[in-house]
């Protein structure tokens, strides 16, 4: 009996401790408490949720020769509200999906009410992998993937009363994008350098907003030019708070529309949209505070210094008007 009771014992001890629902995963990777001593990527087994706001205040737009030119009675509010998550699939890689919402409030002078709309936006989903990294300094470098889905709203009314009726304001191209790019962060003490390069595909579709009054074609083909991102900045941690400001420069090329024709490139015979390429300028300022490790809150702001002649409104990420944008989000992680 005696001999029964110590093997039933063994046996209970070598069973596997199972965390629960709500315990500390063992598996995680370790997560740096200071923001710049974090790489590029979140790390294995954690989980983050994102809940943010951008809000735009435009008052103006640009001239063909990129100088600022202001409204008159005229103002433009675009907000962005986000839901942003991400997971670290292994030690170097994680995913990530983007959910957008838009609100949007036209005022003008010259009318009693303002026009206001809200809608989808156009929803992210996006891959990194770390090529390389090391510590004490840390060094990350990241490639990326990111697929933009034409989710949003693209008509701007039904057309009952003709091809110029406007009832809805256009929150997408109405087409896809893929980016590819690659990134790097380098850390030098309480200080960090991270720099940027992306390529943007944008592909043709058959966008609702598109309208050929000439024929009564309402739905026409259109391809927003491609577009090469740069972009840098600067940190600096001072205890839990870190301070960055930097640059984004973006060119692109010019705008295509027109008709769909028969074979593998329905887009083949676009007419070029002229004087809709340039190139614009930002810059970009923010603020983390590391409340935890799980938590951080993030403010940031974007300053355009220079764009384009603003052809598209109110397509924001084709042509932006010109304005200061100001975020805030916090994240979760688990």
């Amino acid at each position: 009996m005696t001999r029964k009771l110590i093997l039933l014992g063994l046996v209970v001890a070598s069973q596997p401790a199972l965390a629960g629902g709500f315990e500390a995963k063992t598996s995680r990777e370790t997560l740096a408490a200071r923001e710049v001593e974090r790489p590029l990527i979140l790390g294995k087994g954690w989980l983050e949720f994102g809940l943010g706001t951008d809000v735009k205040v435009a008052t103006g737009e640009w001239s063909p020769a990129g100088e600022p030119v202001d409204w008159t009675d005229t103002t433009w509010l675009y907000t962005t509200e986000s839901v942003r998550v991400r997971y670290g699939i292994t030690r170097r890689d994680e995913l990530y999906w983007d959910f957008n919402t838009h609100y949007v409030k036209l005022t003008n002078g010259n009318t009693d009410e303002p026009l206001t709309d809200f809608g989808l936006g156009d929803p992210h989903f996006g891959y990194r992998y770390e090529v390389f990294r090391s510590r004490a300094p840390l060094t990350s470098i990241v490639v990326l993937a990111d697929y933009k889905a034409p989710l949003g709203n693209e008509a701007p009314g039904n057309y009952v009363g003709g091809p110029y009726t406007f009832s809805r304001v256009v929150m997408s191209t109405g087409t896809p994008d893929v980016t590819l790019g690659v990134r790097g962060k380098r850390q030098f003490g309480p200080v960090a350098l991270t720099l940027g390069a992306a390529y943007v595909r944008r592909f043709s579709g058959i966008a609702q907003w598109a309208i050929e009054t000439e024929y009564n074609q309402f739905n026409a083909r259109v391809k927003p030019g491609d577009e090469r991102v740069v972009d840098g900045s600067l940190l600096v941690q001072l205890g839990p708070v870190a301070l960055d400001g930097g640059a984004v420069l973006r060119t692109r090329d010019a705008f295509k529309y027109g008709n769909s024709v028969e074979g593998p490139q329905p887009g083949a015979e676009l007419k070029t949209w002229e004087g809709s390429d340039g190139w614009s300028l930002d810059s970009v300022f923010g603020l983390t505070f590391n409340a935890t490790r799980g938590v951080d809150l993030v403010l940031g702001a974007r300053v355009p210094l220079r764009g384009e002649d603003l052809q598209f409104w109110p397509l924001e990420d084709v042509q932006p008007t010109r304005g200061n944008t100001y975020s805030g989000t916090v994240e979760f992680r688990y």
